[in-house]
């Protein structure tokens, strides 16, 4: 088994795949941004009233994130497999929490963009059904979304 593939399976099965979601209020609009780390995503200003703010569920996926992570855990490693994957496990342990949540929200994201059949990046989808590609300002891909709405009551 190579390294990335040791690496990925544990990091599977220390951070859990899931992919179940609940929706935080009954109104919010669900928003999944899928983006990468060298993608800026704007968040702010976001037109409307602190009232609509509220209104949405915005979740951001960084999809290189995972990729990010083992290079940096395999960094450096020695030759001889077994001890580079015991110096990967020890790296492992010592993962703060937020390195842990930064690949668990990878993970999340690469599933959630295989499951919603996403073929590039950037993407922002609207309560798991409608998508934007292209665009990595919330506002703006909130007002496509809209016009497109509108445009479907016709």
């Amino acid at each position: 088994m190579s390294i990335s593939c040791f690496l990925t399976a544990a990091l599977v099965f220390l951070f859990g795949l899931s992919t179940a979601y609940a929706k935080t209020s009954h109104q919010a609009l669900l928003v999944e941004v899928f983006s990468t780390m060298d993608q800026v995503v704007q968040r702010d200003p976001l037109a409307g009233s602190e009232e609509e703010h509220q209104l949405l569920n915005v979740h951001v996926y960084e999809l290189d994130g995972i990729r990010s992570f083992e290079a940096q855990l395999s960094s450096d490693l020695p030759v001889d497999p077994n001890h580079a994957r015991q110096i990967a496990l020890q790296r492992i342990q010592v993962l703060d929490e937020q390195a842990k949540a930064g690949v668990q929200n990878a993970a999340v994201g690469l599933a959630k963009a295989m499951q919603y059949g996403i073929d590039r990046y950037p993407a922002i989808v609207f309560d798991s059904k409608v998508v934007v590609y292209g665009v990595t300002d919330i506002g703006e891909a909130l007002h496509r979304y809209q016009q497109w709405q509108e445009g479907q009551k016709r």
